[in-house]
């Protein structure tokens, strides 16, 4: 792993990241695609004026669509994603929208741009409750754009109408074409409530059963693919939605996608859902049965043993398909020199490499009250940790 990717990760996930820690080179003005030079940079003119890009840094990264200003255009419905439950569900349920994306607009083929066609305030009139209208609001035009269930007054969970859409995401893919950048498909993500808190002080907790979830969600996404339909931009290009199920307030380690589906071109509906098989525990409060588990607790007894003042050592697993795919772990520490800070970055590589598993992509934070304060990665397949300790 490249030293300039591991910094990238630790700015804070943008969307921009197909996983979680490298951003795509851009394309140039006009939507001109820039030419590889020998440096490994990327060139493009506009009006005989040279403008150098970074090449591409990973296969798995989109390229962004930069406007014919030479600007990067921010989602129309930005902040909407900001009511979700957590910002580790934030950013699980943007980046895990591009991942799946991938399975349908190969990062090869296609470039990014974030949502261009749902403004946010039809993203939020559409994230409310239906409800009857007034004669008068019907005589005004109004539309019931709601699609959460009506309020049907109880208050009880067992009877009352929960809540089952929290947010939706839109991302846009193009191909380059001999006459510019043409749009060949969208990603919607739905993050539907595994919990709805609702209340006075939104401290009523309401349960809601994966089943009846994913039955609401798939109902949702039909309505949502047929309202877009009708964007004129939107009538023949191929749609894949995936069905965020976000977790509970006070999960550590956010919710997972788990079902999508794609609306071919033109259709008005979802078809071919694929369910998702995938999970996310945080170490130590669960899953330490586990083989994995169970290298984690010796790593962090032993990293504990040798620096007894660290304020916490977690570790948030991602499993796919029952299987371990990525460990991130954060250690919180009030080192404040820089020789302790090296000294313990060193038997941080050293433990993670006597007690955590081999190929396995790996990602140990080290933070204070200042910020991070040193960051280790390990990619699957490699022996080595790449490490930096922050100034």
């Amino acid at each position: 792993m490249h030293k300039k990717r591991i910094l990238f990760g630790l700015a804070s996930m943008t969307l921009l990241l197909a996983s979680c820690d490298a951003l795509p080179d851009p394309v140039g003005p006009n939507g001109n695609v820039p030419e590889e030079n020998e440096e490994g940079t990327t060139q493009t003119s506009e009006n005989g004026d040279a403008v150098i890009i970074e090449s591409r840094i990973d296969s798995d990264y989109y390229r962004p669509v930069i406007t014919k200003e030479g600007t990067y255009s921010p989602s129309l419905n930005r902040g909407i994603t900001r009511e979700l439950n957590s910002n580790v569900n934030i950013k699980t349920f943007e980046e895990d929208l591009m991942r799946f994306s991938q399975k349908h607009f190969s990062t090869e083929d296609y470039f990014f741009q974030e949502g261009q066609f749902l403004p946010a305030g039809t993203v939020t009139s559409w994230l409310q409750r239906s409800r009857k209208l007034t004669e008068k609001e019907i005589e005004d035009g109004e539309e019931n754009l709601g699609l959460n269930p009506e309020d049907n007054g109880e208050t009880d969970p067992a009877t009352r109408n929960p809540n089952y859409l929290s947010s939706i995401l839109e991302q846009d893919y193009y191909k380059q074409t001999d006459d510019g950048m043409e749009l060949a498909g969208l990603s919607v993500g739905l993050a539907l409530n595994s919990v709805d808190y609702f209340g006075d002080q939104r401290q009523e907790v309401q349960e809601i059963p994966r089943e009846k979830l994913l039955e609401e969600g798939k109902k949702i996404a039909n309505e949502v693919i047929s309202r877009m339909r009708k964007i004129e931009e939107l009538k023949t290009v191929p749609i894949m939605v995936g069905l965020y199920e976000q977790s509970k307030r006070d999960d550590f380690a956010g919710g997972t996608y788990i079902s999508h589906g794609l609306s071919e071109s033109g259709a008005s509906e979802v078809s071919g859902w694929k369910a998702i098989n995938e999970d996310r525990k945080v170490f130590p409060i669960e899953g330490m049965q586990s083989a994995e588990g169970n290298q984690f607790a010796n790593f962090k007894s032993e990293v504990e043993n040798f620096f007894p003042n660290l304020s916490g050592v977690t570790g948030i697993a991602h499993y796919i398909d029952n299987n371990l795919a990525t460990l991130q772990i954060e250690v919180m520490t009030q080192f404040y020199g820089k020789g302790e800070m090296i000294a313990f970055t060193q038997y941080l590589n050293q433990a993670a490499n006597s007690y955590l598993a081999e190929n396995l992509p790996i990602e140990i934070k080290v933070e204070s009250l200042n910020g991070v304060e040193a960051f280790l990665s390990r990619e699957s397949g490699e022996t080595e940790f790449v490490t930096h300790v922050f100034d």
